[in-house]
């Protein structure tokens, strides 16, 4: 596995509209790749007046390719091996996180799969975490979970026809890990739904910095 940083020009054109309709840094990203792989995950990051595009690849991406879409190509970014990272992961050890997520709740009228709605309430947003947290193998700290923002996302999917409403929630805090094994499936494999646009993409930090950064 591989993290990726890209800067990103926020004056352009382009990336002004794949900030807003997230499928267009989805297409990007994709195309970043020689062969299909797994799952990427990813997210828009803002740090020390700068915005960023983190990406987890299962294989290094092309990060001049993602850089021409949307930022400068004379500042492709860095990827790093993220076999380290996830070496250290043990049971007990405490890390701080970020992760931005689409927390949701199903309504259930009769037979059938329900519908999905996003949880708007901040008190709810935190107990969804929590209930994450427990299926993940971690636990949140008391007294240091945050939210960050929260904030819709409206667009058309690539077909023009079918429009998205997605609810990005960025959290902030600190963790425990329980369950070594889960909690790095939950790294590696995100949290939530809506994770082609940029959501479920969890990082964690010791006490060098956030995200590695």
């Amino acid at each position: 596995m591989y993290l990726s940083r890209i800067p990103l020009d926020i004056t352009k054109r382009k990336t002004q509209i794949a900030l807003v309709a997230p499928n267009k840094f989805h297409g990007a990203i994709e195309e970043a790749f020689a062969e299909r792989q797994g799952r990427n995950l990813w997210r828009i990051d803002a740090f020390q007046g700068k915005t960023y595009l983190l990406l987890l690849s299962p294989s290094r991406p092309d990060l001049e390719y993602i850089a021409g879409q949307f930022g400068n190509r004379g500042e492709c970014g860095e990827t790093k091996d993220y076999t380290s990272l996830l070496a250290r992961i043990q049971e007990g050890s405490v890390w701080r996180f970020r992760l931005v997520a689409n927390p949701t709740y199903c309504v259930k009228k009769g037979e059938g799969r329900g519908k999905v709605r996003a949880h708007t309430v901040a008190g709810r947003q935190l107990e969804w975490l929590e209930r994450q947290s427990g299926k993940k193998g971690f636990r949140l700290l008391p007294d240091s979970v945050g939210i960050l923002e929260s904030d819709w996302k409206v667009f058309l999917k690539q077909d023009g026809k079918q429009k998205v409403w997605m609810l990005a929630v960025a959290y902030e805090g600190r963790l425990q890990v329980e369950n070594a094994e889960l909690f790095k499936e939950a790294l590696v494999g995100g949290i939530g739904r809506e994770k082609a646009y940029g959501l479920g993409l969890l990082t964690v930090a010791g006490s060098g910095g956030l995200n590695g950064k």
